[in-house]
């Protein structure tokens, strides 16, 4: 049977122009079914083992959104935890000066807090098509997704969360309304600190607070 490869995306600049460094040592059938994209550094390699050629970005394949197996020792119950892994949208204007805040609805966990728009990352997504897809589902907008900016991370419930923030613009009209907010809000950015942030958005909001700015492809 022959390896079915994936190159995948970059998960800071979305380029599609993404090397794999297979470390330890190979088959001979990836040997012989390995793309041009798939190096063999062997077992003296430390890694990274992906790079992007057009941000010069490094990553471990298993540290980023979907493709992120998690392992995690058996609780005193017996159970097995797992993380949630959601990426969030820092949506700018066109000048870049306002960002758009979200507030949750009653009803739902953190009601009252703001946060950035986003959501959960299906099996088989990258982060930015996840992004895409929950924009379009929650605020009915389509987005152009730029650079990857942090990560927050919380709890939900008993799961760890993990936040993948990200620059993104409306691509025509911007949102009115929200599936889980009940307050929409283009905020400048020497006032993005007053609001009362959900804890994984916090590293987010400081980031732009010391100067980080929007970055698109």
């Amino acid at each position: 049977m022959t390896l079915e490869w994936t190159r995948g995306t970059c998960p800071r600049c979305g380029s599609g122009d993404v090397v794999h460094s297979l470390i330890g040592m190979p088959t001979l059938e990836a040997m012989e079914t390995a793309p041009e994209w798939v190096s063999f550094p062997g077992c003296v390699a430390v890694g990274p083992d992906r790079a992007c050629l057009a941000c010069d970005h490094e990553w471990w394949a298993d540290h980023v959104g979907f493709a992120e197996p998690w392992d995690h020792e058996e609780g005193d119950d017996g159970a097995r935890g797992t993380q949630l892994r959601v990426v969030g949208a820092v949506l700018v204007t066109a000048d870049g000066l306002r960002i758009l805040a979200a507030r949750r609805r009653p009803g739902i966990p953190s009601a009252g807090r703001w946060e950035f728009p986003g959501g959960k990352i299906e099996p088989g997504e990258s982060p930015q098509a996840a992004l895409v897809r929950e924009l379009r589902e929650e605020l009915g907008i389509e987005v152009e997704v730029g650079w990857l900016i942090g990560r927050g991370t919380g709890w939900a419930g008993e799961r760890e969360l993990h936040l993948d923030c990200y620059w993104a613009r409306p691509v025509g009209p911007s949102p009115t309304t929200s599936t889980d907010h009940d307050r929409l809000e283009w905020v400048g950015l020497d006032a993005l600190l007053t609001r009362d942030w959900a804890e994984p958005d916090v590293p987010i909001v400081e980031a732009i607070a010391e100067e980080e700015r929007p970055r698109f492809s």
